[in-house]
């Protein structure tokens, strides 16, 4: 497990990022998992999509993320409070540049839960007009076990 030096060491550090080009099957699925209309004809995609655009282009996977704050799959690792703010609404097949931030790294202990880290990162969304279209901060929730 990081100490708390380590895991305040991780602030500001940018993983990979990558390209989020949403088609029009994913945002389809979407749309009718969800039981939501169909889209308009506008080329407008889903706003759910903005947060599944953004988790999935971070440039590593989750087991990879959650490695990088001394965890696993199997230390029960969970999504906390999320946030999403969007300038506008992301377009099908419209290129969006992705970039990830880690924001704010703090540790608690509760009497029940003892010992978690809440992880928050930035996940912006940058369109081909050089604008951040749409800004997602989830924060994730470490359980630290025997600390």
């Amino acid at each position: 497990m990081l100490n708390e030096a380590d895991l305040q060491g991780l602030v500001g550090y940018r993983l990979p990022g990558g390209v989020a080009r949403i088609q029009h099957y994913e945002d389809w699925l979407l749309r009718d998992a969800l039981g939501a209309p169909p889209p308009a004809g506008d080329g407008m995609a889903h706003p759910t999509m903005v947060f599944l655009a953004a988790q999935a282009n971070i440039g590593i996977e989750l087991e990879e993320l959650f490695a990088l704050f001394g965890a696993t799959s199997a230390d029960g690792p969970m999504l906390g409070e999320w946030s999403v703010d969007c300038a506008e609404p992301l377009r099908l097949l419209t290129d969006y540049a992705v970039s990830c931030t880690v924001e704010r790294v703090v540790r608690k202990e509760g009497k029940r839960t003892g010992v978690f880290d809440l992880v928050t990162v930035v996940i912006e969304l940058t369109g081909p007009d050089d604008r951040v279209h749409a800004t997602v901060r989830p924060t994730y929730v470490f359980p630290r076990k025997g600390v």
